[in-house]
């Protein structure tokens, strides 16, 4: 071996030369190494005693041929260095990717005497560039492809098809009520279920297709090479039967269901985002026709989503534009028949399409995160609304504002309702908000802070839909609200079906010995009126009293009436049903005919959803 160092550099004794994170090797122009840093050491794991003397081949990983290293030193030979990504093996056996840079070192008279090589190890750049590719087209979560991957999978799915003269599916999935997971059982266990669909659902397709999570609980899947929309609807009913299977959820078990949208390429659409759009429509549908379902795309469809796109682009503009409006319905005493309060329903006044009830854009609001600016307005409007009446001199009134649980997020909420209690002199007891039982359970110590502020100013709270939330106790006591409304749906057939007879009567009962206000929904029968009345129900609202009104024809009302039962032995209107018309003999209370003349004729129903 030489050993000759290269002429004016010293080495070992060198600070640049060692401080250096890069591997440094010197070898004579024979090949031997002569030198080496601290940093080949480490990154090797060779000592320098064990390569001093030996050839670079003593870590060669036999990945690059001949060819490459003839190439090396035919580049050294004509320009003096040669730089480029190399795989050598460590020590250990461990074979890695480096980086380097070779360069020829001249002595007097022009004459190569070293070889220097400067390398850095690429094993932590390569890792972090393969975890940015797989964020880059993989869903962290579910470990399906993504948005991105889907696209380009579909895109080069779509080319292949059109040469051969194939077919392509696309299924558009969205799970149905997947948003009371994350309410009742946590975000963590929301993400526990959307892990297990992304499984079931990869395990019902073939390797050549691919299931991919668009966002929250949305999947798409491509169907590569299909013959028609027979194969479509196979897989679609594969995948209905296998979500219907129970989930276990925190030692418990969660069903299921999904609805699928299916758009064929080229049958429905030729362009990539048509096709997708199609499919998302079409899913739409689905879920308008009941859920746990697939639809396949029609021009129809096309047709209703284009509807739902402009009403949406109609609704962001509904309260610059003033088309909002509430009206009341009333809540009474039942004995005395007398007004107590009111429950404020808000409506739409589309410029084209009329007054449209709740059902009609609430989902709408939600949909576009809209319904944090809709709740302000209806509670502002309520407050207002209590001022006119002040000022009219009319009888206080209570009036009842639900509140969606998203609102109940917002920390400033008490706050901006003081402040326009404030601003109208209203007094807080005049103002009640409604939160559906469901809400209330979906982050039961959030609700118990903000009822605890509410009540602290004096503003009242009210469980809604009463029955159907699956409240504990222990928080029911907790909430501080001053009362529970028994939801509609244990009224139907009251008193003559047993069972929701006796639940309504044990829910009276409840909420008697809690101390609260008991208010009963949908009251639409005498008989219902009578068996409520019987046990105590303290307040009663529904169309027996008279459908939601704008407050003009409520304030007429308020004046010429002070019973809206008519006489101790209250009568339905006709037209509520057979009996009812036989009981009540064809007359008609003075109250609720007023009430009903002052209704427009296109009075819209849909007051299940109310604000919500």
């Amino acid at each position: 071996m030489d050993g000759t160092k290269p002429a004016g550099v010293r080495c070992r004794d060198c600070t640049v030369f060692e401080a250096t994170s890069d591997g440094i090797v010197i070898t004579d122009v024979q090949g031997n190494i002569v030198e080496v840093n601290d940093a080949f050491c480490r990154i090797m794991g060779y000592s320098s005693a064990e390569v001093l003397g030996r050839n670079p081949r003593l870590m060669k990983s036999d990945r690059h041929g001949p060819e490459f290293y003839k190439q090396m030193w035919r580049s050294l030979a004509e320009t003096g260095v040669w730089q480029g990504e190399v795989w050598d093996r460590r020590k250990d056996g461990e074979i890695f990717p480096k980086w380097i840079t070779i360069n020829a070192i001249k002595g007097p008279g022009g004459r190569v005497t070293h070889y220097l090589g400067v390398f850095s190890d690429l094993t932590g750049f390569r890792k972090t560039a393969a975890e940015l590719e797989l964020l880059a087209h993989y869903d962290p979560l579910t470990g399906l492809p993504n948005r991105v991957l889907f696209r380009e999978r579909l895109a080069h799915a779509m080319a292949l098809a059109r040469r051969a003269s194939r077919k392509v599916a696309v299924l558009f999935a969205d799970l149905d009520q997947f948003k009371p997971v994350n309410d009742t059982l946590g975000h963590a266990a929301g993400d526990d279920l959307l892990c297990q669909v992304a499984a079931r659902l990869a395990g019902c397709l073939r390797v050549s297709d691919t299931v991919s999570r668009l966002a929250g609980d949305e999947f798409t899947i491509l169907l590569d090479e299909v013959s028609g929309a027979g194969d479509a609807a196979r897989v679609a009913r594969k995948l209905l039967d296998e979500l219907r299977f129970p989930f276990a959820l925190g030692g418990r078990e969660w069903r299921l269901s999904v609805s699928i949208g299916i758009a064929l390429y080229p049958d429905d659409a030729t362009g990539l985002d048509e096709l997708l759009s199609h499919a998302d429509a079409a899913m739409y549908r689905a879920k308008e026709s009941g859920r746990d379902r697939f639809h396949f795309f029609s021009r129809s469809i096309h047709a209703r989503a284009a509807a739902h796109s402009a009403l949406a682009e109609d609704l962001r503009r509904a309260i610059d534009q003033g088309e909002l409006v509430l009206y009341y319905q009333p809540q009474i005493e039942p004995v005395r028949g007398r007004l107590v309060g009111v429950e404020a329903l808000v409506r739409w006044n589309h410029p084209r399409q009329g007054l449209l009830p709740p059902a009609k854009f609430i989902p709408l609001a939600e949909e576009s995160r809209q319904l944090g600016a809709w709740g302000d307005w209806v509670l502002r409007e309520a407050c207002r609304q209590l001022r006119v009446w002040r000022e009219a001199d009319l009888p206080p009134l209570r009036v009842a504002v639900n509140v969606a649980a998203q609102q109940f997020e917002d920390s400033r909420l008490v706050d901006r309702i003081a402040g326009w209690l404030i601003e109208e002199k209203l007094e807080p007891g005049q103002l009640e908000l409604e939160i559906t039982e469901s809400g209330a359970m979906a982050n039961p110590e959030r609700t118990v802070e903000r009822l605890h502020e509410m009540k602290a100013i004096g503003i009242r709270a009210a469980i809604d839909d009463f029955g159907t939330g699956y409240s504990s106790l222990a928080y029911l006591q907790r909430f501080s609200v001053d009362a529970l409304k028994i939801d509609r749906s244990f009224l139907r057939d009251v008193p003559e079906d047993h069972e929701n007879a006796m639940l309504c009567a044990a829910m009276i009962a409840l909420g008697q010995n809690l101390g609260l206000r008991i208010v009963a929904e949908g009251v639409e029968t005498n008989t219902q009126l009578e068996f409520l009345r019987e046990r105590g129900c303290d307040e009663l609202q529904g169309y027996l009293f008279g459908r939601p009104v704008p407050a003009a024809q409520l304030d007429m009302l308020r004046r010429t009436t002070q019973s809206f039962l008519g006489s101790s032995s209250p009568r339905l209107t006709p037209g509520r049903g057979q009996r009812a018309q036989q009981a009540n003999g064809g007359r008609t209370r003075v109250t609720t005919r007023r009430l009903r003349a002052a209704q427009p004729s296109q009075a819209p129903d849909g007051d299940r959803r109310r604000n919500r």
